[in-house]
């Protein structure tokens, strides 16, 4: 059989050859990113390529110190949890009890399973 008399078929196994490996590097980001801020854990899904965590800590005078802000960005997604107060993307979703899981889908926030809404 000759590759000239059945280019057809050639071009379906080409193309079915293309497709399985083809898709192999197709990647779909559903897996969520977590990490922790203080006592809070934090899910953000889909996960992003690259995240950030930060907080500040101030000291006093008598050389105690306490954290004054936790901050997660996560691709367009940026969590700050300052004096147990919520704050997603510039919106305020309420206060946090210690141990509270966090969970922002899709733009969507809750609190250990509970949908919040951002507060006006």
């Amino acid at each position: 059989m000759s590759i000239t008399k059945h280019p057809r078929r050639l071009i379906v196994r080409v193309s079915v050859i293309a497709l399985v490996f083809g898709s192999a590097c197709i990647t779909i980001n559903r897996i969520p990113r977590e990490t922790y801020l203080g006592s809070h854990h934090v899910r953000v899904t889909p996960a992003c390529q690259s995240a950030s965590t930060h907080s500040n800590r101030h000291y006093e005078k008598d050389g105690s110190s306490r954290i004054e802000f936790y901050e997660f960005k996560c691709g367009d997604v940026t969590i700050l949890i300052r004096d147990n107060l919520l704050n997603v993307n510039g919106k305020s979703y309420g206060t946090l009890n210690e141990n509270d899981i966090i969970a922002v889908n899709y733009g969507n926030v809750s609190v250990n399973s509970t949908r919040r809404a951002a507060d006006r």
